[in-house]
C-alpha cells in the first residue's frame, strides 16, 4: 500500500496545471498560515479529532479463551466405560455362567444408558447438537490412518494436532529416539470385515458423554471403536553421506548409486492382523467444539473388572458412588 501511495503521490504531483499563474495567486500561495483554528471554528468544525481504538475482545471472550487453552485433554477413560470383549474372550456360558450373564446384562444396560445420555446431552442440555452417529466411524477411520502415517513419517506437527497431550508426547519421544538414518513406512493393507465389527472393519463399542460440572454448555464425548485390520510396516536404513562428490560420468559414482539403491531396500517387513480398541474424544467448552482427537488405546472389560464398583452387582446408587469416590481418591 505504501508503494501505491507513493505512486499516486508522484502521479498527482506530476499532473500540474498548464494555465499561467497570476502574481496575486502566486503571492497567496507563498503565504503559509500557522494556525487555522479561527477558520475551523468559524465553520463549525470541531478541532478535537479522536481516533477510534481497535476493537478488543470482551472480558468474557478473553476468560473463555484462557480457560479453553488451559483445559486438560488427558482426562483418561471415562469411569464406568464397558467395552464388550470378543466372543472368544468372553467367559464360557458353561464354566462361568454367572459372569457371562453379568457381562451380557452390562452390555445391554450400558448401551441403553449411553444412548439416553447422548440424547439428553444433544437435545436437552445443549439444544440443537447433532447426534453424530454416522460421523463416529468415519472420524475413527481418518484419525487411525493419519496417526500411524504421521508416526511412520515422523510428522510431529500432525501428531500434536490429532492426538491428545499424553499420546502425542509419547509418540514424539519415540520419533526423537529413532536413529537418524532409519526410515519407517506404514501401510494399511485392508480392513478385516469380521462379525466382530459387523463386517465393516470398524465397530463402535462404547459412546459416552458427560457434562463438565459448573460450566454451562460444556462437556466431553468419548467414543471407543474396535478396528480389525491387516497392517504392514517396513524399516530401511539410509546410506551414510560421503563428503567427496565425484563426477556424474565416473564409474565410482555409478557403483555408488547401485550400492545406495541396494542399501535402501527394506531390511525388515512385518505384516500382521491387528485388533485395536481406539479411544477418541471431542471437547465442548462454553458452546465451542474442538475437533476429534485420539486419546489412545485401551483394553476390553475383563472378568476381573466385574468386581469394581462401576460394574459390581447388588450395590445401590449411593453405595456405588461412595465406592467410586474411594477408588478415585486412592483409598483402595
Amino acid at each position: 500500500m505504501a508503494s501505491s501511495l507513493r505512486s499516486s503521490g508522484l502521479f498527482f504531483s506530476a499532473a500540474r496545471s498548464s494555465k499561467p499563474v497570476s502574481p496575486s495567486a502566486a503571492a497567496h500561495g507563498q503565504c503559509r498560515s500557522f494556525s487555522k483554528a479561527p477558520e475551523l471554528k468559524a465553520r463549525g468544525i470541531s478541532q478535537n479529532v479522536s481516533l477510534k481504538p481497535p476493537a478488543q475482545p470482551s472480558a468474557k471472550v478473553r476468560i473463555r479463551t484462557s480457560l479453553w487453552s488451559s483445559l486438560p485433554q488427558d482426562i483418561g477413560l471415562l469411569p464406568g466405560t464397558f467395552i464388550r470383549p470378543l466372543w472368544r474372550d468372553m467367559p464360557s456360558l458353561f464354566e462361568q455362567p454367572r459372569q457371562r450373564l453379568h457381562m451380557e446384562w452390562l452390555w445391554l444396560k450400558t448401551g441403553f444408558q449411553n444412548f439416553l445420555g447422548i440424547l439428553a446431552y444433544s437435545k436437552w442440555l445443549n439444544k440443537g447438537l447433532p447426534l453424530r452417529l454416522r460421523e463416529r466411524r468415519k472420524a475413527a477411520r481418518e484419525l487411525h490412518q493419519r496417526m500411524y502415517t504421521a508416526f511412520a513419517a515422523g510428522d510431529v506437527n500432525t501428531i500434536r494436532k490429532i492426538c491428545c497431550t499424553g499420546l502425542s508426547n509419547s509418540l514424539s519421544a519415540r520419533i526423537a529416539n529413532r536413529p537418524s538414518d532409519e526410515r519407517i513406512t506404514w501401510t494399511l493393507e485392508k480392513y478385516n470385515r469380521t462379525p466382530a465389527t459387523y463386517f465393516t472393519g470398524i465397530r463402535v463399542v462404547s459412546d459416552r458423554v458427560t457434562q463438565i460440572p459448573e460450566r454451562p454448555d460444556s462437556g466431553v464425548r468419548q467414543v471407543v471403536v474396535r478396528i480389525t485390520s491387516r497392517q504392514s510396516t517396513s524399516t530401511m536404513s539410509l546410506p551414510a553421506k560421503r563428503g567427496v562428490q565425484e563426477s556424474a560420468g565416473s564409474p565410482s559414482l555409478r557403483s555408488e548409486t547401485k550400492s545406495t539403491s541396494a542399501s535402501q531396500e527394506p531390511v525388515a517387513v512385518k505384516q500382521q492382523d491387528c485388533t485395536e480398541y481406539i479411544v477418541f474424544q471431542k471437547f465442548r467448552w462454553m458452546g465451542e467444539e474442538e475437533d476429534w482427537r485420539i486419546w489412545g488405546h485401551t483394553n476390553p472389560t475383563t472378568v476381573e473388572d466385574l468386581d469394581s464398583p462401576f460394574f459390581a452387582a447388588g450395590l445401590t446408587l449411593s453405595e456405588r458412588l461412595a465406592a467410586t469416590k474411594e477408588l478415585m481418591e486412592g483409598r483402595r
